[in-house]
């Protein structure tokens, strides 16, 4: 009998598992399936349905959101086509929704009927309430009043499905203060939640006078308060810390707070819990382009863009706990391009760095060793080499061969984003498969066609290839997500128009291969004999 190992039985051995049960836990099996059935080479993915929207576009965890937040689909409806959810009462402009997050587990049940710990988008309107909608239904579940003295647009996870902030805007000086020399020391407000169920944490002011007069902007991520300044100066604090130290009140949600109402009520809302009156020790400072930052990596580094002029698209790795800079931790394509390099930390919490050219993507990995971190190509992905077309470029010692055939001086840079070749758009990281899907685009005839790759996250190897049926445009920006059996194509147009696609997964057999084989098929004489 043929033997099957791990790596070499089908779907339908999968199948025949699954029914049977085990010790094996059962969403890891059914992502496996998945990912089969997306790697086979007879899968496609087939355009199903677009809707154009005049307001912002967005999905995660199998949810579209429309018209302002207040429309929404999921992609499981039926037919495989996205189905209408709900969709929220109209209002005013002055209660619009600005910014939602999507809090939702992966978890499909759960062990309890408390709805403070069920799937919800968290909203905030333009009123200066956070609102708690149900995932499913659209219902209400809560609805905080933060405050009527500051304006929050912002809403943003600390840490991911554990704590979210909320930023209000910057204060700004009137001219009537500023003639009068009457000073602004504050520049914003920030308040923390956590979820799993909603309770507040913490709301405090970012002031001048504390953290100096030229400080520009804050956020708290990962339990860090990261406050930005003039000069691309980026300073971090513990939250922490600050929390407990400076924390003068403690308030919990929908309890009396003093002579005032409950808290979270109107017109009460929320009290400033934390009171600076000096600026707490400095953990991390660093001079970086735009204040851009990440932190990442086994064991820790941070990634930056040097403050010197002409070193957009130059990165550096460095230690986060000596600032040495790691042994080719120099991050620079030397290419050209209309666009810079990206580089950026992986999402899977490998530590794994990406460094995307016009069209290579590099995956590096931090290596310790006795003398120090150093970075080694973990693989590397060619846009031009995953064409069906063609496996390497078409060049020979200096020159340039053409599609007609001749040989023709190569001018530029074998590394330029020339259109007739692949050139990366972006990438996305699809954690059940453990797929990453790699955005490319090339040039078919006058318009421009753009591709999904499908390369293992381990190994960077091509498993599959989706070729988008919209044409490309490069005057619009791209947003492609992947999600199990769901492609998703976002565009945004100049006009800010905005049009969503949505792709599934096709397995079905041409009808002229089906009739190829009944055609050649020979038809097994019955030996069943008449009564």
């Amino acid at each position: 009998m043929m033997g099957y190992g791990p790596g070499k039985r089908g779907v339908c051995f999968e199948l025949r598992d699954r029914e049977l049960g085990g010790r094996q836990d059962g969403s890891r099996r059914c992502a496996r399936i998945m990912r089969k059935l997306v790697c086979q080479e007879t899968a496609t993915f087939r355009k199903v349905w677009s809707k154009e929207s005049k307001y912002p576009v967005s999905y995660e965890e199998g949810k579209f959101l429309f018209d302002n937040y207040r429309t929404c689909y999921t992609s499981l409806g039926s037919h495989a086509l996205p189905q209408l959810l709900f969709r929220l009462p109209s209002c005013a402009a002055a209660e619009k929704t600005e910014d939602v997050l999507l809090c939702q587990s992966s978890l499909s049940t759960l062990p309890t009927v408390n709805q403070g710990y069920r799937g919800c988008l968290l909203g905030l309107t333009a009123s200066n309430w956070l609102m708690r909608w149900d995932v499913d239904t659209g219902k209400c579940l809560e609805a905080v009043y933060l405050s009527h003295m500051y304006k929050f647009r912002h809403i943003t996870w600390g840490t991911f499905l554990e704590n979210f902030v909320v930023r209000s805007i910057h204060t700004k000086h009137t001219a009537a203060a500023r003639a009068a020399g009457i000073p602004q020391p504050l520049l914003m407000v920030l308040a923390m939640f956590t979820v799993f169920p909603l309770r507040f944490v913490a709301m405090m002011e970012i002031n001048k006078q504390v953290f100096g007069k030229d400080v520009t902007d804050a956020m708290i991520s990962q339990g860090v308060l990261v406050v930005m300044y003039q000069g691309n100066i980026v300073r971090c604090f513990s939250f922490d810390y600050i929390v407990e130290k400076y924390t003068v009140v403690k308030a919990d949600l929908y309890q009396d707070f003093g002579d005032c109402d409950s808290v979270g009520s109107y017109p009460t809302g929320l009290p400033l819990t934390i009171k600076l009156t000096e600026c707490p020790p400095v953990l991390f400072e660093v001079k970086c382009l735009e204040h851009s930052l990440q932190m990442g990596g086994i064991p820790w580094h941070y990634l930056i863009t040097p403050h010197a002029q002409g070193c957009k698209g130059v990165f550096h790795i460095k230690s986060l706990e000596t600032h040495a800079m790691a042994k080719n931790g120099v991050l620079d394509m030397d290419s050209v391009s209309v666009e810079p390099d990206k580089a950026f930390f992986h999402t899977d919490d490998s530590g794994r760095i990406f460094h995307m050219g016009p069209s290579t993507l590099r995956v590096l990995r931090i290596r310790s060793g006795s003398h120090g971190c150093e970075l080694v190509p973990d693989f590397i992905i060619d846009a031009y080499k995953a064409s069906p077309s063609s496996t390497s470029r078409p060049q020979v010692d200096g020159m340039m061969l053409t599609s007609s055939g001749r040989l023709v001086k190569r001018l530029l840079l074998d590394s330029y984003a020339d259109p007739c070749y692949e050139s990366l758009q972006g990438v996305d990281y699809e954690s059940d498969l453990d797929i990453l899907a790699v955005t490319s685009v090339t040039q078919s005839g006058d318009k421009l066609v753009g591709h999904v790759c499908f390369h293992d996250n381990q190994t960077g190897a091509l498993l599959n290839r989706v070729e988008l049926e919209e044409a490309w445009d490069e005057t619009c920006d791209h947003t492609i997500c992947l999600d199990l059996d769901t492609l998703v194509h976002i565009v945004k147009t100049p006009q800010r128009r905005f049009h969503c696609h949505v792709y599934k997964l096709d397995r079905t057999v041409g009808d002229v291969e089906g009739k190829k084989h009944r055609q050649t098929g020979k038809r097994r004489k019955s030996t069943r004999r008449g009564r």
